[in-house]
C-alpha cells in the first residue's frame, strides 16, 4: 500500500493551531499576572492616600476641644456656683460661639458637658435634636476625660443616630468636658467606588467607617490578599488601634488583560510562525535561484566581457572629462585671485594718494624756500619728503600684509605717538584747507597693544575722510578724543561736516562704495580689517551729534 504523506499545507495549518494555542495560553498567564501586579501596587498607593486623608480629617478637629478647654467662660457656664441669670447669659453667648466654631471647623457637633455629664452648651442648640440637657455620663469618653484629661470614642449617636468620633478634653478646673463630634459622611462618600470597599476596623475587627454603609459595626474577617477576584491591602490607620482595609474587585481588569495578553501571544506566535515559513520558503527560492544563476554564468560571461570593454572606453572618456573639469576649476581659482589682486591694487592707489599729496605740497614749499634762499628750511622740507617717501613704502608693505592676512607684530604703543605721526603726515593738508585738529588731552596717556604703522594708517584714513567731508564747511573742525574702557583703548574721530545720510550708513564699510567723485570706497574697508587684525574694531556712531567713527584697540596690560 502506498504510504500516506500529508500535504505541506496541512502540516503548516496544524502547526499554526498548536503554536497559536500555546502562545495564547502563555500570553493569558503573563497578562493576568501583569495586571494583578499593577492593581496590587495601585491598591497599596490608594490605601496610603486614604489613610493620610483620614488622619488629616481627625487632626483637623483634634485641637478644637483642647483649645476651647482653656476658655474661662466655659468654666462659668458649668460652675454650680454661677447664678441662674449669669449662667443663662453665658450659655446663650457660648451656644452662638459653638455654632459658629462647629460650622467653621466642619465638626458635626460641639458641646459642653458639666461634671455630672449633662450637656449645658451645644452647637446644635437650635435643632429639635439638640444635645442640651442630655446626660452623657455613661459615655466612656466623658469618664476618660474627667479622669485623665482626654477621651475618645467612636460610637453611634444616641440622639442623632449618626456614628462619629467623639473627641473630649477636660476643662482646666475639672468642672466639665468639651466634646467635638466628628462625622465622616463626606469622607465615606469620597471612598465609594464601583467594585471597591474601604473599611476602618478596630482591634476587635469591628467595622467603624466604611464606604458600604450596610457593613458598619459588623465584624470583618481578614483574608488573604487575593480571594474570589478581590484583592485587599491593610495597613495601620495611625490612630489608636484602627486598621485601614481597602478591597477591590479586579476580576474584570484581570480578564481584560489576560484576553489582551492571549491575543498578543496568538499574534506573536502566528507572526513568528509566518517568519519561519518565509525563511524556509526564502531558502528554497534561493536554492532554485542559485541553480538558475549557475546555468546563466556561462551565458553571461561573454556579455560581461563585452560590457567590460565598453566600460573601459567609458572610463577613458570620464578621465578626460575629469581632467577638463579640473582645469576649469584651476582657471576659476586663478580668476578669483585676479579679482582679489584688483581690489588690493585699488587700495594701494588709494592709500598712496594721501602721502603723495603731502609730498607734492612739501615739494612746492621747498621750491619756494630755495627761491628765497632759505636753504636750511628747504633741506628740512626735503628731509620730510624723504620721510614721506619711506612712509609710502611702509604703507605698501602694510597693504601687502593686509592682502596676505599675515600676522601683525604688536607691541606697547602710546596712543599719543600714533596720533602725532598721523597729524604730522597730514599737517600741510590741514593747513591748506584751514581745518583745525582738536585733541583732547588726559592726565595719563593711554597705552595700547598695537602696531604703530597700522594704527597710523587707520587714523590717516579717518582724518582724510573727515577733511574731504569738510570742504564746504565754514569753520571746519576735526576732533580726536581718547580714553580707556574695559581693557580697550578707544579713539573717537569726529568732524562738524554735513554728516552721513541715513541711507548711506549701511554702505559705509562696503567695498567700492564711495560718495567721492574719484573715491574707490576701500579706505574704511581696509581700516576696519586692520582694526580687526589688531584685535579691535572700527564702527560708525549713529547716536553722536556729529559724524563720528570709534576705533577700539586692546589696551596694554602691565
Amino acid at each position: 500500500m502506498p504510504q500516506f504523506r500529508p500535504p505541506p499545507s496541512l502540516l503548516w495549518t496544524i502547526t499554526a493551531i498548536l503554536v497559536a494555542a500555546v502562545a495564547g495560553w502563555v500570553g493569558h498567564l503573563l497578562g493576568a499576572r501583569y495586571e494583578l501586579r499593577q492593581q496590587t501596587q495601585q491598591l497599596r498607593v490608594d490605601a496610603v492616600l486614604r489613610r493620610e486623608l483620614l488622619r488629616s480629617e481627625i487632626e483637623r478637629h483634634r485641637l478644637l476641644p483642647t483649645t476651647l478647654a482653656g476658655n474661662p467662660q466655659l468654666a462659668v457656664a458649668v460652675d454650680p456656683r454661677t447664678s441662674a441669670n449669669s449662667r443663662a447669659a453665658v450659655v446663650r453667648v457660648l451656644n452662638d460661639d459653638f455654632e459658629q466654631l462647629a460650622r467653621a471647623d466642619g465638626a458635626a457637633t460641639l458641646y459642653l458637658v458639666n461634671a455630672d455629664g449633662t450637656t449645658v452648651v451645644a452647637s446644635n442648640h437650635r435643632l429639635p435634636t439638640t444635645f442640651i440637657g442630655q446626660d452623657y455620663s455613661f459615655r466612656s469618653y466623658f469618664r476618660d476625660a474627667m479622669g485623665s484629661g482626654v477621651g475618645t470614642l467612636f460610637a453611634q449617636g444616641t440622639v442623632s443616630g449618626v456614628p462619629g468620633l467623639y473627641l473630649a478634653h477636660r476643662l482646666r478646673d475639672a468642672t466639665g468636658v468639651v466634646v467635638a463630634k466628628v462625622e465622616f459622611a463626606d469622607l465615606e462618600r469620597n471612598w465609594r467606588r464601583e467594585q471597591e470597599e474601604t473599611l476602618i476596623t478596630n482591634k476587635e475587627n469591628t467595622v467603624l467607617l466604611t464606604s458600604v454603609p450596610s457593613k458598619r459595626f459588623s465584624t470583618y474577617t481578614p483574608s488573604s490578599e487575593i480571594r474570589d477576584g478581590w484583592i485587599s491591602s491593610s495597613l495601620p490607620a495611625l490612630y489608636q488601634d484602627w486598621i485601614l482595609v481597602v478591597r477591590r474587585d479586579i476580576s474584570i481588569p484581570v480578564l481584560a488583560s489576560s484576553l489582551l495578553g492571549a491575543s498578543i501571544g496568538v499574534l506573536l506566535g502566528l507572526v513568528s510562525l509566518m517568519m519561519i515559513y518565509l525563511i524556509v520558503g526564502s531558502r528554497r527560492r534561493r536554492a532554485r535561484q542559485r541553480a538558475e544563476l549557475e546555468r546563466l554564468v556561462v551565458q553571461r560571461t561573454t556579455e560581461l566581457e563585452n560590457s567590460n570593454q565598453r566600460l573601459l572606453r567609458e572610463i577613458d572618456e570620464r578621465s578626460r572629462s575629469e581632467a577638463t573639469v579640473q582645469k576649469l576649476r584651476e582657471n576659476l581659482t586663478q580668476a578669483n585671485r585676479l579679482a582679489i589682486l584688483g581690489q588690493i591694487s585699488a587700495g594701494v592707489a588709494h592709500e598712496i594718494n594721501q602721502p603723495t599729496a603731502a609730498i607734492r605740497t612739501y615739494t612746492d614749499n621747498a621750491k619756494k624756500l630755495f627761491e628765497r634762499g632759505d636753504t636750511n628750511s628747504a633741506m628740512r622740507v626735503l628731509e620730510m619728503i624723504v620721510s614721506l617717501t619711506d612712509r609710502i613704502g611702509l604703507i605698501t608693505d602694510e597693504l601687502r600684509e593686509f592682502s596676505r592676512r599675515s600676522p601683525t607684530t604688536r607691541e606697547r604703543l602710546p596712543i599719543r605717538d600714533a596720533i602725532d605721526g598721523s597729524q604730522l603726515l597730514l599737517e600741510q593738508s590741514l593747513k591748506l584747507r584751514r581745518i583745525r585738529l582738536q585733541r583732547t588731552t588726559f592726565p595719563e596717556p593711554q597705552i595700547a597693544l598695537a602696531n604703530r604703522t597700522r594704527l597710523e594708517q587707520i587714523l590717516v584714513n579717518l582724518i582724510q575722510n573727515a577733511m574731504d567731508a569738510l570742504i564746504d564747511s565754514q569753520d571746519p573742525i576735526i576732533t580726536l578724543e581718547t580714553g580707556t574702557t574695559d581693557g580697550y583703548v578707544w579713539i573717537r574721530v569726529s568732524d562738524n561736516g554735513p554728516g552721513v545720510p541715513p541711507e548711506r550708513r549701511s554702505e559705509l564699510f562696503l567695498p567700492f562704495s564711495s560718495s567721492k567723485p574719484m573715491g574707490l570706497g576701500l579706505g574704511l574697508v581696509i581700516s576696519r580689517d586692520i582694526a580687526s587684525d589688531l584685535g579691535g574694531s572700527l564702527e560708525f556712531d549713529p547716536e553722536a551729534a556729529v559724524t563720528t567713527f570709534v576705533l577700539t584697540i586692546p589696551a596694554f596690560e602691565t
